[in-house]
């Protein structure tokens, strides 16, 4: 399958997605051994990583040495980027023959998953109290940035560039 993350970090999910990608299609775990030839090319997951490096700085060795280790296939591609960008949509599209993916997993950092919510309104819960429905078509300032990709996803769908197959899976 197809597989997107596109708030990829170090590519752990990715890394887990592969793996089990792998045992699904061998029936085996993957290999180990030093004496083993295979390059990590082998059967499972066609997947890309986008991550906006908020450091600036995405160790790309590092996370394909974290698949080879294991035998596994590393992303098809790893953009540094904001996934919420039509232009890496499409190049994330583009590395996987240009159409949409079977699945898109993902688990944003804390950090900015919660940071990015709704405005704390000071009375101790998590609901937001303002009344402000967001009846335009556009995510605000104060969505998440999975209500924000869902967002520029339906945009994409909306232009027919989706980046999800009918029928696909979104897990996050």
């Amino acid at each position: 399958p197809s597989i997107l993350d596109p708030f990829a970090g170090s590519c752990a999910t990715l890394l887990a997605a592969a793996h089990i990608t792998s045992i699904a299609s061998t029936g085996d775990f993957p290999s180990n051994d030093d004496d083993d030839d295979d390059d990590g090319g082998g059967s499972g997951c066609n997947s890309v990583a986008v991550e906006i490096a908020h450091e600036g700085y995405v160790n790309k060795r590092n996370i394909v040495r974290d698949f080879s280790t294991r035998s596994l296939k590393p992303p098809s591609e790893i953009i540094r980027g904001d996934c919420l960008s039509e232009e890496v949509r499409e190049r994330a599209r583009a590395a996987v023959g240009g159409g949409p993916f079977d699945v898109i997993v993902t688990d944003p950092p804390y950090g900015i998953r919660e940071s990015m919510g709704s405005e704390d309104d000071g009375d101790g819960d998590d609901d937001d109290d303002d009344g402000d429905q967001h009846e335009d078509s556009g995510a605000s300032s104060y969505d998440s940035p999975l209500t924000k990709l869902f967002h520029a996803m339906g945009r994409d769908r909306e232009m027919n560039v989706p980046l999800l197959k009918v029928g696909g899976r979104l897990a996050a």
